[in-house]
């Protein structure tokens, strides 16, 4: 009997995989050959490019400067697939594409583990399909692949913490996960230390003595120290910097070495949050039937993981809007149980069936007759690019209509999902009104595929890159004015080391006082003698003609090659 038991509970394991492996490639794996959208993407694939072709897997360079804002993993990682498919987009983005899918299979373990089989399947659904995985799974980063190794730690807590069993490897799997998240995004890969203090503390059913802290401890040593013990070794300066400034100061907004970058308030922080985990976000506060088996004892942690990683960003003085990404799988676990229980669910969806009415209406009439200044401060509360704009008095470099349009669609689908997934819970229709919200979140997918597309020829330089191949010689100069994090893909996309004139040197600041940084960043007078060279010199300038560098330079010299998006690529002859 138990024999055919573990049969069919591995028949069902095995189609439950199925079932999410169907349902998340859509949703993770679609358009991620794209052209890299700056500022980041193009500079986290000049990084691994770099990697590939130095040969140093200690100190990450970007055009040949050293960069430790962020540690190595996610870099060694897309070096892999460039070995192994050659440098291109989807090569730099298919990482955070399979750690989304790693998170997805993970959260289905967990919560099948506290919850039960239903359960356990439903919140692998809400994981794939929260809407933000549309923009942050197409973006090359490294927060998916924290957000796997978080979730692969706590998975090996709440694995384990049943398990005495396991003798020796108890919580080994833990400490691997928080070795490997200090290694993707730094120090705050410490987090699920944290959350599982706190849980121990709170559920009372192991003891310090129970976490094998001694093999623990040498196992994140082995994985997480020699990397850090290299860098200080090779550049105690870097180090420093990678400690205090993009680490503990970063937190406090209050870096040393200047950043182009503005933080978004607590209370946008909260706003954003909630609609990158839509439409599941609505069902945070829903919740389940009690369960008095042993399984159900560890549900606490669920809570504590989501409480302690939205709360201490909201707490910190610096923070991005997708910040609380390592608490979806928390939320996961939490609605998929709420779903499988049914008891709060109709609740939950009469009320965001209010605001989503509320908000589809506003939508189709704001979207109407939405301002280029609407637009923009639209854009500002989702994403760091368009904040500085905004401060820098910049206006939105694009039509407003197209986001008019789109911000029209979001209301009709907001309106119709919402509604059909009410009636379908209504009627007693329970798997279709979870249903209609799969499909809510398909839509939205798409509208925001339709918004890269729309914002892509302002971010990307991959077609004035494509200009320069064409006609750059190996012996050719190029020049970049303004900051290189604006046009990170440049080098990757031309094989070329840029100088960067009149720069703002924000991501390298403290590179720029290195010697590998002599002669990369140079003023106009620079300029204007590299000008005069016989040597052919291709400058890509961001700002107008009239309040550029190109105003300085000799007129009857400046050939002007053609305008890529806000870009205008020149040459001296």
């Amino acid at each position: 009997m138990g024999v055919q038991h573990s049969l069919a509970g591995a028949m069902i394991s095995k189609f439950a995989v199925y079932i999410l492996l169907a349902l998340s490639a859509p949703f993770l794996f679609v358009k991620l050959g794209m052209p890299f959208l700056d500022p980041d993407e193009g500079l986290y694939a000049t990084i691994a490019q770099e990697m590939v072709s130095r040969g140093d897997w200690v100190m990450p360079h970007a055009n040949g400067l050293p960069y430790l804002e962020k540690p190595p993993l996610y870099f060694w990682l897309t070096s892999l697939t460039f070995g192994l498919f050659g440098p291109s987009e989807w090569a730099t983005r298919l990482w955070s594409a399979l750690t989304a899918l790693g998170t997805v299979i993970l959260t289905w373990r967990i919560g099948r583990r506290l919850n039960g089989a239903r359960a356990g399947l439903l919140a692998g659904l809400v994981m794939a399909t929260v809407v933000g995985n549309a923009l942050y799974v197409r973006k090359a980063s490294t927060d998916q692949l924290f957000v796997f190794c978080l979730t692969l730690a706590m998975y090996g807590f709440l694995r384990d913490a049943e398990r005495a069993d396991r003798g020796r490897a108890r919580f080994l799997l833990f400490y691997l996960g928080v070795a490997l998240s200090v290694l993707a995004k730094g120090f705050i890969g410490l987090f699920p230390v944290l959350i599982v203090g706190l849980g121990m503390a709170m559920v009372r059913q192991l003891s310090w003595r129970d976490l094998n802290l001694l093999r623990g401890a040498a196992l994140f040593a082995v994985v997480a120290v020699p990397w850090h013990a290299l860098v200080a070794w090779r550049s105690p300066t870097l180090f420093e910097f990678y400690v205090l400034d993009a680490h503990l100061l970063r937190l406090l907004n209050a870096r040393r070495y200047v950043e182009a970058d503005v933080p978004i308030s607590t209370l946008a922080f909260f706003a954003a949050s909630f609609i990158w985990a839509f439409p599941w976000s609505v069902f945070i506060l829903a919740r389940p039937n009690p369960d008095p088996a042993a399984r159900a004892r560890w549900r606490p942690v669920i809570v504590l993981w989501l409480l302690v990683v939205i709360g201490l960003f909201a707490l910190s003085r610096f923070k991005h809007e997708y910040y609380a990404l390592p608490a979806f799988p928390a939320l996961a676990v939490l609605v998929g149980a709420a779903w499988a229980s049914g008891r709060d669910i109709g609740r939950w969806l009469v009320i965001g069936l209010l605001g989503c009415g509320a908000v589809g209406l506003w939508a189709l009439w704001a979207g109407a007759g939405l301002t280029a200044g609407q637009a923009l401060n639209g854009l500002a509360e989702l994403n760091a690019y368009y904040r500085i704009l905004r401060d820098q008095k910049i206006p939105l470099p694009f039509e407003p209509r197209p986001f008019g349009v789109l911000l029209q669609g979001l209301g009709l689908v907001l309106l119709v999902g919402w509604g059909l997934a009410t009636l379908c819970w209504a009627l007693g229709w329970r798997r279709s009104a979870f249903a209609s919200l799969l499909g809510t979140s398909g839509v939205i997918t798409v509208l925001i595929f339709r918004l890269l597309d729309v914002v892509e020829p302002h971010h990307s330089v991959k077609e004035v890159a494509q200009a320069i191949n064409a006609q750059a010689a190996p012996a050719d100069v190029l020049v970049l004015e303004g900051s290189l994090a604006y046009s990170g893909a440049l080098p990757f996309y031309t094989g070329r080391r840029a100088l960067l004139v009149n720069s703002a040197v924000d991501y390298f600041s403290i590179s720029a006082t290195l010697p590998e940084a002599r002669g990369v960043f140079i003023d106009a007078s620079d300029l204007i003698r590299l000008w005069a060279e016989p040597r052919r010199v291709f400058l890509v300038a961001r700002r107008p003609p009239g309040q550029s560098v190109v105003a300085a330079l000799p007129a009857a010299r400046v050939h002007e090659l053609g305008r890529y998006g806000p870009r205008g690529l020149y040459s001296n002859r």
